[in-house]
């Protein structure tokens, strides 16, 4: 399946999942009696964000990786999705969504090297997963108020450590890379702004994912 066709195919499935993700999240689901005081959201974003997101990666890893590939990475696209909004919204990323990701992770990891062959790339996914949850966990125990990090962000990184260490280790550095450099240019851009402090807290994790899924375009 070349060209268009799986990145169209692809997008279709996308959009069609990310309606009832848009209604689901519309309800507030993914929040608790304490953010009462958070304004309602329409999430219109996610219909468009997660087929593109989703059409963009087939296409990018359809060439170079094959059928098989493509589409496992571009089914991470949806739970990711769920990630950027919740976090974006409550500055959480919920235990019913990263501790089953892990497990995705790992299993998209596996299938990926199964059909290809390259058992050596599980090898690599599976340290780069240990490496990034360790890393994030001291950042977060180490640093001052945890470095803008949670728990949330430690299990998102060790997914996407997975998921980007089966590429490479250069997947993994620039996707770490990218991650830092979204979130600092977003923290600079809101105090150039006045729309932050120093103090302001900042969603960490959806630029976790954007600097995880440009790292797997470029793999």
């Amino acid at each position: 399946m070349t060209g268009w066709l799986l990145p169209a195919l692809v997008a279709g499935c996308a959009l069609a999942a990310s309606i009832p993700l848009q209604q689901r999240l519309r309800r507030g689901h993914h929040r608790q009696p304490t953010d009462v005081q958070l304004r309602g959201r329409s999430y219109s974003w996610v219909v468009v964000v997660l087929p593109v997101a989703a059409a963009v990666t087939a296409f990018g890893l359809g060439g170079r990786h094959g059928f098989t590939i493509a589409v496992l990475y571009a089914a991470m696209c949806l739970p990711l999705t769920a990630l950027v909004a919740v976090d974006a919204d409550v500055h959480r990323l919920p235990d019913r969504i990263t501790y089953p990701l892990i497990a995705a992770a790992v299993l998209v990891a596996i299938i990926a090297s199964a059909t290809s062959g390259d058992w050596s790339a599980l090898s690599r996914a599976a340290a780069a997963g240990l490496i990034a949850f360790v890393t994030y966990a001291v950042l977060m125990l180490a640093s001052p108020g945890g470095a803008g990090l949670g728990f949330g962000d430690v299990k998102l990184a060790a997914s996407l450590g997975v998921l980007t260490g089966w590429f490479s280790w250069e997947a993994v550095l620039g996707a770490t890379m990218l991650a830092f450099l979204l979130g600092g240019g977003w923290a600079v851009a809101l105090l150039l702004t006045r729309r932050a402090t120093r103090h302001t807290h900042i969603a960490f994790g959806p630029f976790l994912i954007a600097g995880a899924i440009l790292a797997w375009l470029g793999a």
